[in-house]
Formats: structure tokens, sequence, C-alpha cells
């Protein structure tokens, strides 16, 4: 076991600690399941960026793909694909 020292702004750290407390999790094991995450992903394991746009695009992209065809069985899918 290592000890890692990181700087990070007061107004950060507490609503962190507060958010993880609410899940059972310290800082110290929250820190531990990103870096696990980071090695799993083999980078971050999130898209860095406004995840309200992040939203907005993902349930652009659901609306698109409900209004495609439906299949009721996977013999219907095949015959669609393979003509």
């Amino acid at each position: 076991m290592t000890t890692l020292n990181v700087r990070v702004d007061e107004k950060i750290k507490t609503k962190a600690m507060e958010i993880l407390s609410s899940r059972g999790l310290n800082l110290s094991t929250g820190i531990n399941v990103f870096l696990r995450q980071v090695i799993e992903e083999k980078g971050l394991p999130f898209i860095p960026g406004d995840s309200v746009l992040l939203r907005k695009k993902y349930d652009m992209e659901v609306a698109i793909a409900k209004k495609g065809k439906t299949y009721k069985n996977t013999e219907g899918l095949l015959k669609a694909v393979l003509k």
C-alpha cells in the first residue's frame, strides 16, 4: 500500500466526501475505485465534458433509434438484414 498526496480545492473535496459518504464510501475508497476503473478502461472511465450536452446528444440518439424499424423476432431481423 502507498500514500498519495493530492492538492484539491476544499469545496470539491467536501462535496465529493458528502456524495461518497451517501453511498457508504470514504474518500480514500472512492479514489481507489476511480483508479481501478482507469486501469480497467485503460483511460478515463468517463467522457470529460459538458454532461448536459452529452445527455442531450444521448436523448436525441435514443429518439432516432426508437423511430427505426422494430422486429418481433430474430428471424424477421435476419431476413431484413440478409436481403
